[in-house]
């Protein structure tokens, strides 16, 4: 896990970083730059810099490219001119740069360019808290980040402006918010014994689907069968319930034509037994306000999503209930509905909104996004891997899934959010060889079998 900074913190952080570990620094965003130029066929790189210790990393920077082969030249705002761009690799060095007219120009004359720009810390122009860019915002191939990464890379435009994110060191120590990453996900993902068996893995009972959304039934169930759960129990009315018939190794248990006060008591008395529940995935305009009740007062792991969410912000008086075992996911509109605001002032600060919730309420807020936010108020993480494709409908119900798989099997909820966001995220190769065995289903074998 790297730390993410407010740029006040980045800067205090920076400045008393000894000669070693800032020519530490400047080396690794030297080579950095080389391969970057060498890729595009470039033999010089301007880097753009502002005074004091961006210039000195800059110095040092260049230096090291001289002595790869590479022609370097600096510019210091304030000092000297723009070089000529053309043909050139760029360096943006600008972090921390007031926001002076010569800045603005020089930005300007980037985006006119076209020239490949690797920039230090965030893009110049967007703004390192909120992401937010300015009219006039460098487009980088790959931002470099030492010690940890900057908040404004993870929202608003930062995404789309910072290319790749490439931490280069030195790892800064401390408590605050960080990213969860790779080595995170391997360490709550510990091997299986050969010795398990099904009642090791968890039961996990989802109440999910209706007339209207069959489909989210069907992909928060196959989701948390692949995310290792050892016996799924599926409660959900009968149209979705069929649909299940695909889905042998999972559990169905009707409970009526759609959601009511009835059907919530057939899901009530499924909640005995069972290591974690998820509610709400296409649970549609039914009342599931007594299942909520219900699955809150038990202190079950619970993962809460979508119409289940919904049902929360419309049934206040059960926030009270929610605990340190329960995970929300709302989307930015659904955070607004929980909270009386609008989607635009979640997005304002997703960061604080999550804690701020998770904090209030005792449980743990995983807020989608581009970047995802998870908090238990007391720890925060940023999960950022994912690209746009995740983008449409579906994407949450699988989520849903996963999460309840990694609660039934023991994970604690906060770590459990984190790495079902991170699963989520990843590409289908790389969930894959994290979850390995976790992943094979009784009809992966008779598949297998068919094809000897």
């Amino acid at each position: 896990m790297k730390r993410v900074f407010s740029a006040t913190e980045y800067k205090r952080a920076l400045m008393p970083l000894s000669p070693e570990e800032r020519q530490r620094i400047a080396s690794a965003a030297a080579e950095a730059a080389r391969a970057e130029a060498e890729e595009r066929n470039a033999s010089c790189v301007i880097l753009l810099c502002c005074g004091g210790f961006m210039e000195e990393i800059a110095a040092l920077t260049a230096k090291g490219l001289e002595g790869m082969g590479l022609i370097a030249k600096i510019a210091c705002l304030g000092r000297d001119d723009l070089p000529a761009l053309a043909g050139a690799f760029v360096c943006d060095f600008l972090l921390f740069a007031d926001g002076t007219v010569q800045k603005a120009r020089w930005v300007e004359a980037l985006q006119r360019s076209s020239c490949p720009v690797i920039s230090l810390g965030i893009p110049a122009g967007v703004d390192p808290d909120t992401g937010v860019a300015s009219a006039v915002a460098v487009q980088a191939v790959t931002t470099i980040a030492p010690l940890g990464y900057l908040k404004g890379l993870f929202f608003q435009d930062g995404l789309d402006h910072c290319g790749r994110i490439r931490f280069i060191g030195p790892e800064a120590k401390g408590e605050g918010v960080a990213r969860f990453e790779a080595e995170d996900a391997v360490r709550l993902l510990p091997p299986r014994k050969r010795t398990a068996h099904k009642g090791d893995s968890g039961k996990a009972l989802l109440c999910v689907g209706s007339p209207k959304y069959v489909g989210a039934a069907l992909l928060s169930a196959r989701a948390c069968l692949a995310a290792g759960c050892g016996i799924l129990y599926v409660a959900c009315p009968r149209e979705p319930r069929e649909a299940l018939y695909s889905l042998p190794e999972a559990i169905g248990i009707s409970v009526g034509e759609d959601w009511d006060g009835e059907s919530c008591q057939r899901a009530i008395d499924a909640l005995s037994g069972k290591q974690a529940v998820g509610i709400g995935c296409g649970a549609g305009d039914g009342d599931i306000s007594l299942l909520l009740e219900a699955a809150l007062e038990t202190k079950l792991p619970t993962v809460l999503d979508a119409d289940g969410l919904n049902c929360l912000s419309r049934h206040k008086e059960l926030y009270g209930l929610l605990h340190e075992k329960v995970v929300l996911t709302p989307h930015p509109g659904e955070m607004g509905r929980l909270l009386g605001v609008s989607s635009k002032d979640v997005l304002a600060d997703p960061l604080q909104t999550a804690k701020d919730f998770a904090a209030k309420w005792g449980c743990a807020v995983l807020l989608k996004g581009a970047a995802t936010v998870v908090s238990d108020g007391r720890r925060t993480r940023i999960v950022a891997e994912g690209n746009a494709g995740l983008g449409k409908g579906g994407s949450g119900d699988v989520l849903t899934g996963i999460i309840t798989a990694l609660l039934a099997q023991g994970i604690e909820p906060f770590d459990g959010a984190c790495l079902g966001s991170f699963l989520l995220g990843t590409s289908a190769d790389r969930a894959f060889a994290l979850l390995k065995e976790r992943m094979l289903r009784a009809s992966n074998v008779i598949e297998a079998l068919e094809r000897i």
